[in-house]
Formats: C-alpha cells, structure tokens, sequence
C-alpha cells in the first residue's frame, strides 16, 4: 500500500472511494510559492491536500491582498469545490504556502464522487462548516480587532505542527496576508521581539514561550 493510500484511507474510511480517489485523480508535487489557481479562472481541479500547505488570497481593485484562509494537509478548497462544480470563475487565487504534494481532483469525476459516497459528500459538508466559521473569525478581526491583536493570531495560525518554532516568512508577505502596509507589520514585530515574544530572523521569525 503506498504512502498516499494510507494518508488517504486516514481520511475516508471508504477503501472503495480511496481507491477511485486515487485512480481519477493526479498526484501533484509542487515548488513553494507558485500560483496554482488565479481569480476569474474556471476551476478544473479541485486540490486535496497531502503534504505542505496552500494559501487562499484575494485582492481588491487597488491591489491590496487578504488573506482567507489555509489548506492543510487533509483538507481542499471550498471555494473551488463551489466554483467548479457550478461551473463558475473563481474568486480567489491560491498559492503553495511551501512544498505542497497534493492530489489534483478533476471537477467532473469529483461531481460523480459526492453522488457515488456519502461520506465523501459529509467531508465536504465538513469542510464547508469550518471554512465558514473562519471566514467569521476573519471579519471579526478586520471589523472589531486592531492590528497588533490580528498579527499575533496571524502568527499563531502559521504555525504548523511539523515546525512549531520558526516561522518561514518576510514581513511584506505577512502584511500581504493581513491587509495591511509592511512598515506597520515590521514595526510591530519589532514591539514583540523587544516584549520578548519572538525573535526576527532573515526570512523567518522564531516564535517564544508566551507569544
């Protein structure tokens, strides 16, 4: 049994679906920081995600970049899965947030999929829940939390269990991510390192006890 497999079996319990899952779909495996998916293009494939991690970002007409939400290992996209199946553009675009494996599910069989297994259909049920109730946390945050506040969420949620320490990022992408200038984020970093939350590093911040 590969590798894939007993990720994939972890997830559906279904060998059947493991196993369409694996014969429909293509195993991906993708540099870090390459776009896989623009705003306005029509969804074709819909990602589940093995390995790294993809961000899912959206811009305004002034270029100013949000941040919605991650796709980690186990999970997929809501709003492709939304904009593909009904054939729609999307609304975001995503970018591997490191070196992503994933499985590039076509659209057309993903359809067939969700009527063929139901725990299929209840995963993504699932997904949809906990999307949504990101999607609330984000305009709590940008509606009624100040940007010190926002930042150090933001750098908790960066965190990921295979690198609970350093964070791999520049202060333009975090102020990217967050909506905001670079010199705010820079500044503010700054107060958490000299508070003794953190320590700026070239290319990454190292997280302390107490952050």
């Amino acid at each position: 049994m590969t590798e894939v497999s007993n990720f994939l079996r972890k997830i559906f319990p279904n060998p059947a679906l493991v196993k369409e899952l694996e014969h429909e779909s293509k195993l991906m495996d993708i540099p870090n920081n390459v776009t896989i998916l623009n705003i306005d293009d029509y969804v074709k494939i819909v990602p589940l995600v093995i390995k790294g991690r993809i961000k899912v970002m959206r811009n305004d007409e002034s270029g100013k970049e949000l941040l919605l939400y991650y796709i980690n290992p186990g999970e997929s996209c809501a709003l492709s899965i939304t904009a593909g199946l009904n054939n729609k553009k999307s609304a975001a675009y995503a970018i591997t947030n490191d070196e992503t494996k994933l499985l590039a599910i076509p659209v057309n069989k993903l359809d067939n999929l969700i009527k063929k297994y139901p725990y299929l259909n209840k995963f993504i049920l699932e997904l949809f829940h906990t999307r949504f109730s990101e999607l609330i946390e984000f305009i709590d945050a940008v509606s009624f939390k100040n940007v010190d506040t926002r930042l150090v969420e933001h750098l908790k949620k960066k965190l990921r269990p295979d690198n609970e320490i350093f964070i791999i990022t520049t202060h333009k992408q975090i102020a990217e991510e967050l909506g905001t200038a670079r010199e705010v984020v820079s500044r503010l970093l700054k107060q958490l390192e000299k508070a003794g939350k953190i320590i700026n590093h070239r290319g990454k911040i190292e997280i302390l006890p107490g952050l």
